[in-house]
C-alpha cells in the first residue's frame, strides 16, 4: 500500500483523546464502499466483510497514553498465491497499540526501575497533534498484518516443475556417432 493511499484513509473512524483516555468500546463495520477502496488497495478480488471492535483505556503513569485495541474480523476473496483461482476466506487480527499526544512527547527518560520489560515496552507510543486518535486507521493496519496476498486456496499444493536435465556434450556426441 503507497503512503499515498494511506494519507487519503482507507478508512477513517476518529474519537476525541480525552474521550478515548475515559474508555471507549466501539463496534464498528465497514460500509460497500470503503470495503471497495480497501479491496482495491490491497489487491484482493472483494473485501465481502470488515468489522471491528475497539476498546481503549487510559494506561497509568505520569503521561497521558491510550492503549487502543483493536481486533478485526473479514471476509476476503483472493486469488490463490499458487493456481491463481479465486477463492474466500475468513481473516482475523488483534493488535494492541498506545498512543500519546504531541504536546505530551518529550525527550526526557524516566527510569522503568527493577521490573522485567516484554516487546510491547520497546514500541513508541504513535503521536496524534490533532486531539483526535483514527481507530479506523488502526483497522487497516490489523487488516495488513492479517493479509496474506499469496494465500493459497485450501487443498491446492504448490509442486516444483522437475527441471529438464541437459544431455552432457559426450551424450551429443554419442548420439551424433549413433546416427551416422
Amino acid at each position: 500500500m503507497s503512503d499515498s493511499q494511506m494519507d487519503e484513509g482507507l478508512w477513517s473512524h476518529t474519537v476525541r483523546f480525552d474521550a478515548a483516555r475515559r474508555g471507549l468500546t466501539l463496534e464498528l463495520t465497514a460500509d460497500e464502499v470503503t470495503r471497495s477502496r480497501i479491496a482495491e488497495s490491497f489487491g484482493m478480488i472483494s473485501l465481502d466483510a470488515l468489522k471491528i471492535h475497539a476498546e481503549t483505556r487510559a494506561l497509568p503513569g505520569m503521561k497521558p497514553i491510550v492503549r487502543v485495541h483493536v481486533k478485526l474480523d473479514g471476509d476476503v476473496t483472493q486469488e490463490c498465491g499458487v493456481s491463481l483461482e479465486p477463492f474466500s476466506h475468513a481473516i482475523t487480527s488483534d493488535i494492541e497499540i498506545d498512543v500519546i499526544q504531541a504536546a505530551d512527547v518529550t525527550d526526557e527518560v524516566t527510569p522503568i526501575g527493577e521490573g522485567e520489560l516484554n516487546l510491547n515496552d520497546l514500541d513508541e507510543p504513535d503521536v496524534v497533534g490533532n486531539g483526535q486518535i483514527d481507530i479506523g486507521q488502526y483497522a487497516i493496519e490489523a487488516l495488513g498484518e492479517a493479509y496474506d496476498p499469496f494465500a493459497r486456496k485450501p487443498g491446492v499444493v504448490f509442486e516444483e516443475p522437475e527441471a529438464e536435465v541437459e544431455p552432457s556434450p559426450f551424450a551429443v556426441l554419442a548420439q551424433l556417432k549413433r546416427d551416422e
